[in-house]
């Protein structure tokens, strides 16, 4: 069957029809009390539920304060105009020269100014090469089989998404090319979930949602640079990564080592080396209120983020498993310091099969995938982020939805089984110990999986 086209012909005659339609004026309210008068053209995308969603964020992070503010698909102007009436300094670009020239002109008629021009993400060279510190895009997230459905003509095919990479993955990509985020900048997308799943540079988290009356739910998206200004260090070979990092301070500081002497799992056991091998850790919290119990089960949650291979799993509570044999082990370690507790996460991988001692079996990636040490260890920073870094000014951590896609990976273990019973359904604790109808277990190792 031949591929359909997203438009046709006749789509094409109808456009031009609409060329010549009248541009009509709309008053924008997103929120009570802020109301800004729009002229729309008829082939421009007008605000929607979509770019409310975007303008209520943009009012909670308060006066940009003459930071700088760019916004890719601009439209009609109507963001661009809110982040300029909350003091930001504006640019602003889209494909649409028809969107370039209604957010100029509504920019000026409600008193505003701002760099606005053609283009956006896309072959051609980017329209933009200075740093901002907030960007916006409310992408394309409608795929092209669903237009039938959903969109009427072609004025709404600022929706579709037809890049075969997904917009949001290639705006990323873009972003970091050009190098256009700012130190402690940050990146909002609304789009559908999970519509970003290239995250090797940037850590991701979800702010804001929202939900139509047919059942179809869009999600505002923050992405920022992982523990950004934290120390992060390689070194060839090590004691332990562990230990290196309680010398030191500061959440999010990070080290990696292609080779450990002294490493550590459960129990004060040796996590031996092999060749080909990667240990990370990081400084992951710092004071009094700690949970080792979940920090360690989310550092295991990371590292099947990062790789994403379904027959990587997770067993309870710290180690990944390849048919059964151990590929990678996680570990959260605790020590009292001047501010209270300092907590560590260190992760131990065995990437590729190399020559080692251990007397047990394991497994190692490069029987699933190829992965040199710089690309994991950058991937599970920007995934750790993702799920436990905190900051005031990203979204913050949801603890509810980490520990139920903890379980879910968890169930590819199959059923515990505990003292002689096997379990169909068990869950979490807030501490991150397995619950068994009733009965709360602290201890992997007495807990069998079939």
């Amino acid at each position: 069957m031949p591929k359909r086209e997203v438009f046709t012909a006749e789509d094409a005659v109808l456009e031009v029809g609409r060329l010549q339609r009248p541009p009509s004026t709309m008053v924008w309210s997103p929120v009570k009390d802020f109301n800004f008068t729009l002229i729309v053209p008829s082939t421009v995308y007008p605000p929607k539920e979509d770019t409310n969603l975007l303008a209520k964020r943009i009012i909670a992070l308060g006066p940009g304060r003459g930071r700088k503010f760019l916004e890719v698909g601009c439209g009609s102007g109507a963001l661009c105009i809110l982040a300029s009436y909350m003091g930001w300094v504006v640019s602003g670009c889209d494909i649409n020269p028809f969107a370039v020239a209604a957010t100029s002109g509504n920019l000026s008629a409600c008193g505003f100014e701002g760099k606005i021009r053609e283009g956006g993400i896309g072959p051609d060279k980017f329209p933009f090469e200075e740093k901002f510190d907030l960007i916006i895009w409310n992408l394309p997230y409608v795929n092209p089989e669903e237009i039938s459905e959903v969109l009427g003509p072609m004025e709404e095919a600022a929706l579709i998404d037809t890049d075969s990479q997904g917009l949001g993955n290639r705006m990323v990509r873009s972003i970091v090319s050009n190098q256009l985020l700012s130190t402690k900048g940050r990146i909002l997308i609304i789009g559908r979930e999970n519509s970003i799943d290239d995250t090797s540079y940037l850590a991701h988290r979800v702010w804001d949602e929202i939900e139509f009356d047919d059942g179809e739910k869009i999600v505002l998206t923050c992405l920022w640079r992982p523990y950004e200004g934290a120390e992060n260090l390689f070194v060839e070979s090590t004691g332990s990564t562990n230990e290196d990092l309680f010398a030191k301070s500061g959440v999010g500081t990070h080290i990696s080592s292609a080779w450990q002497t002294l490493g550590r799992g459960r129990r004060k056991r040796n996590w031996a080396s092999i060749e080909g091998g990667y240990a990370g850790s990081w400084i992951v919290a710092e004071g009094t209120d700690i949970n080792p119990g979940h920090l360690q089960l989310s550092g295991g949650l990371a590292v099947l983020n990062s790789l994403r291979n379904e027959r990587l799993v997770l067993k309870w509570p710290n180690d990944i498993m390849i048919d059964g044999r151990k590929a990678c082990g996680i570990l959260v370690e605790g020590r009292t310091t001047d501010v209270g507790t300092r907590a560590v996460l260190g992760i131990g991988i065995n990437l590729k099969s190399g020559k080692h001692d251990v007397d047990v079996q394991i497994a190692s990636l490069d029987e699933l995938i190829t992965i040199e040490h710089a690309e994991i260890d950058r991937r599970l920073n920007c995934e750790l982020a993702s799920l436990i870094e905190y900051r005031d000014d990203i979204p913050p951590v949801r603890h509810s939805e980490v520990k139920l896609q903890i379980i879910e990976k968890m169930k590819s273990m199959g059923r515990p089984q505990f003292q002689g019973e096997v379990y169909d359904t068990f869950s979490l604790n807030e501490r991150g110990e397995l619950l068994l109808d009733g009965q709360t277990i602290d201890d992997g190792e007495d807990v069998q999986w079939i």
